[in-house]
């Protein structure tokens, strides 16, 4: 049994919502806190202007890292809510989440990181702070990190999409909204890799696609709850 489990999939799945959306109004709200760095620059210059916004930096991190934090009690709740539906699905679903909140968390550790490297290399001599000043740089630029992380976390919500469509525990056409997003954010990342130019013209597609549907979801597992007796009869009829 999940440790965020309930006695009632109403309060489950209305306390899913509610993380679900903290998650959307931290990401939101980050994004207006994080500063403009331009990491194309000199490694001195991407430091110098690094350092003048520190404390949006590190406050957008917070804001992150909180998301983070609430969408694990979002991956749990999930999982109690969907398993009567088909455990290994549910399991599978919750086991994508994991590993890409994993890699969300290890690159916001590596950034954390670079901005102390930062600070460091304005208290050491000009060679060594060119050098840690690089090598910031180089930890603050847009890697795959993200692309693997969003792989991932497409799994999850396509299977969140699926196990909706097999059952009536919300309307389906939530699920499937949920699972054209999920691939979308596979095949966006996908395409990335492969062809990066191709994957930069996808994401603009990809976004209105997953907003619809987690927003969706969110709002009507808050507001409207799950149909219990759906989730009841589900409970019923498969081993949990």
């Amino acid at each position: 049994m999940s440790l965020l489990s309930t006695d009632s999939p109403q309060t489950t799945a209305r306390l899913a919502g509610a993380l679900w959306l903290i998650v959307i109004a931290v990401s939101i709200a980050s994004l207006f806190a994080a500063p403009s760095v331009n990491t194309n620059g000199s490694a001195a210059e991407t430091a110098a202007s690094i350092l003048l916004a520190e404390t949006p930096y590190r406050l957008a991190f917070a804001l992150l890292f909180v998301g983070s934090l609430c969408y694990l009690g979002v991956t749990a709740l999930l999982y109690e809510l969907l398993r009567s539906v088909n455990r290994s699905v549910a399991l599978f679903g919750a086991f994508a989440g994991l590993a890409g909140l994993t890699i969300g968390a290890a690159s916001a550790v590596n950034e954390l990181g670079a901005l102390d490297l930062l600070k460091q290399a304005s208290t050491v001599a000009p060679a060594a702070a060119n050098q840690l000043q690089t090598i910031a740089q180089f930890a603050l630029r847009d890697g795959p990190e993200f692309k693997v992380g969003m792989v991932f976390f497409g799994l999850q919500i396509a299977s969140i999409g699926y196990l909706i469509l097999r059952s009536a525990l919300v309307p389906r056409l939530i699920g499937g909204v949920l699972v054209a997003g999920g691939l979308s954010y596979i095949i966006s990342s996908f395409a990335t890799f492969v062809a990066p130019a191709v994957g930069a013209r996808l994401s603009p597609l990809v976004i209105p696609i997953a907003i619809l549907g987690e927003g969706s979801l969110t709002l009507w597992l808050l507001f409207k709850g799950v149909n219990v007796n759906a989730s009841q009869r589900s409970s019923a009829g498969r081993p949990t």
